[in-house]
């Protein structure tokens, strides 16, 4: 019940604060931070439950399972998650643009009903293995495809950060945007990750992320 409600006031923090006009960068990490233990929180009960035999897993599959779980426990909530704020925060590259190239991300973030459709099925995915009902089961099939969406989704954004894909790809991309204003002889500050209340950070592709850019240096000269 009460994970429940946190999960539906985390849906509607972010729209709250920006009609509120109450954005921060405190906001801002809490909400991540806060996120990624929810999540973390209902892995780990899930893998918890599967293993003391409260689902339909049992023997092996439940240990495979559980595995599972504490896996993307560990590499999409934490590493994953981890790593795109960092480098959206500390170095600067567009956390919208990390495994761009993939198509899963770019339907992953780009698209808000695959986006809400996939957390919401990580969260009915974890509560139907941690929730004792008839329904369960069914709850967890329906929820399936999404979770694995979700997953796949972000170890392919954590591949690209590992590979150094996108942090190339950023920095060559702010050094056309500094070659650019030098040019024209107004030299922009190039925005950081999400802090940017209304900056490129709102731009959910490299694509539309230089036209903000095209956008603001017109509105400049």
């Amino acid at each position: 019940m009460y994970y429940s409600i946190s999960y539906l006031l985390d849906c509607i923090d972010g729209y709250a604060a920006r009609a509120l006009n109450q954005e921060s960068r405190l906001g801002y990490y809490l909400d991540m931070v806060i996120d990624r233990v929810s999540s973390c929180l209902c892995l780990h009960y899930a893998a918890k439950s599967v293993l003391e035999g409260n689902t339909c897993f049992t023997g092996t599959s439940a240990l495979l399972v559980a595995f599972t779980l504490r896996c993307l426990m560990v590499l999409v909530e934490i590493i994953a998650h981890s790593s795109v704020m960092f480098l959206s925060e500390v170095l600067g590259v567009h956390q919208k643009q990390m495994g761009y190239d993939y198509a899963i991300v770019r339907k992953y973030l780009s698209d808000k009903k695959y986006l809400f459709w996939s957390c919401l099925s990580f969260e009915l995915f974890g509560l139907s293995l941690v929730v004792e009902h008839a329904a369960s089961k069914y709850v967890m099939l329906l929820a399936l495809p999404g979770f694995v969406f979700r997953a796949a989704a972000n170890i392919c954004r954590l591949i690209a950060i590992i590979t150094k894909k996108e942090l190339r790809r950023w920095n060559s991309l702010r050094e056309d945007e500094q070659g650019a204003s030098g040019s024209s002889g107004s030299r922009e500050k190039v925005r950081r990750g999400s802090s940017d209340r209304l900056g490129i950070h709102r731009a959910a592709s490299p694509q539309s992320a230089q036209v903000v850019r095209r956008r603001s240096r017109s509105e400049s000269q």
